[in-house]
């Protein structure tokens, strides 16, 4: 296992938007009246597809509006929020709430913003098990674009050939790609009797691990390049139909027992992995890509890219907390409860995980199809 890489972010405009950070409170929104259907991306008509790729390119558009240092577009304000919190929302009790919430800022900002007004769409994984190169997702004229080319991986078609992501994992500022390296392999493990697996859990603590692990690690894995670095992971548009998908299965596992699923909670808030599960092998086959020995893990041809991402950042020694962040979890402790801060650096409000348990509920105000 590797050690944990809770780090220090020296200089960084961080603590003036936690400090806003409500203290524990009451589930603060009430019952939505019209909620936002969240579908698969294969449901979508053509004009709702290229509508949402269009909000996508929008936002990769947009100036930046909250005053992040290096951030040019609201696109690069959404992958700061994920990559300053990479540590604190991995591997940890936050990981499913923390990732309903992030996937709801995206979705208020591509309707608020953007104009999109069609279903947000998800990834619906297992249909796609052992013939990933033909997925609808990676069609270029209604999906994200195909594969990565050459040493660097870049993708070379679709809608967003041409993006320039510019945070790295420090955050410091240096341009590149985005890249892909679709591997079945490591995609496998999206299978249907993994996700049943996950569902059959009886406990919070279980079905975030197990979800946490295979399929979460599979979405990651089998796009590659920019999605299987666990900090820049959403310069990649599909991380947010993965997210989805992995809401939806919480959400399924949710369902089946209301009365208690909407508000148990647990997990410690600290210490956790680098993002791929609590799990042995963090969700790969083959095995832990930080292990030291990569022999069994199943890197494609020219894996990993040259396009100035790191799609493996990890320390070798242990980082120091950053209390900016720890300070305003409002728990109490290490152990994550309903109060804890969920933060976007200020594109939505600070709200708690009580806000989000219920996704029917007046801030994610949505239902799953």
């Amino acid at each position: 296992m590797i050690a944990p890489f809770l780090f220090v972010l020296g200089g960084i405009p961080l603590i003036s938007g936690l400090l806003s950070a409500k203290a524990p409170s009451e589930r603060r929104y009430d019952e939505c009246t019209v909620r936002t259907q969240r579908m698969p991306w294969t449901n979508l008509t053509s004009t709702e597809k290229v509508e949402y790729l269009n909000g996508e390119l929008c936002l990769m558009s947009t100036p930046a509006k909250n005053g992040i240092v290096g951030a040019k577009t609201r696109w690069d304000e959404l992958q700061y929020v994920h990559i300053i919190q990479t540590d604190y929302v991995h591997g940890v009790g936050a990981f499913l709430p923390f990732h309903r919430y992030f996937v709801t800022v995206h979705d208020h900002l591509l309707r608020t913003e953007c104009n999109y007004t069609g279903p947000l769409p998800y990834w619906d994984e297992p249909t796609d098990v052992g013939n990933l190169n033909k997925s609808a997702l990676f069609d270029v004229e209604e999906g994200f674009g195909g594969n990565g080319t050459g040493p660097d991986g870049c993708i070379a078609d679709g809608p967003f050939v041409n993006l320039t992501l510019w945070f790295k994992e420090d955050l410091t500022l240096s341009e590149y790609c985005i890249s892909r390296f679709i591997n079945d392999r490591s995609f496998s493990s999206a299978a249907k009797e993994n996700v049943d697996m996950c569902l059959e859990k009886e406990k919070f603590t279980e079905v975030w691990e197990c979800l946490e692990g295979r399929p979460h690690g599979a979405g990651h894995g089998g796009v590659s390049g920019t999605m299987v670095n666990p900090f820049l992971s959403p310069g990649d548009p599909i991380f947010y139909l993965h997210h989805g998908y992995l809401d939806k299965l919480w959400w399924d596992w949710q369902s089946l027992d209301l009365s208690t699923r909407l508000t148990e909670i647990g997990g410690n808030n600290t210490g956790g992995g680098f993002g791929f599960g609590p799990g042995p092998g963090f969700g790969f086959p083959g095995g832990n890509p930080s292990d030291g020995d990569n022999s069994s893990f199943p890197f494609p041809p020219g894996f990993p890219p040259t396009n100035g991402s790191n799609p493996f950042p990890f320390p070798g020694r242990n980082r120091t907390l950053n209390k900016a962040i720890t300070d305003y979890f409002n728990d109490g402790g290490n152990v994550t409860t309903l109060n804890h801060t969920l933060w976007s650096a200020g594109i939505m409000e600070n709200i708690t995980i009580a806000d989000v348990m219920d996704p029917r509920g007046g801030f994610v105000c949505a239902e799953y199809i």
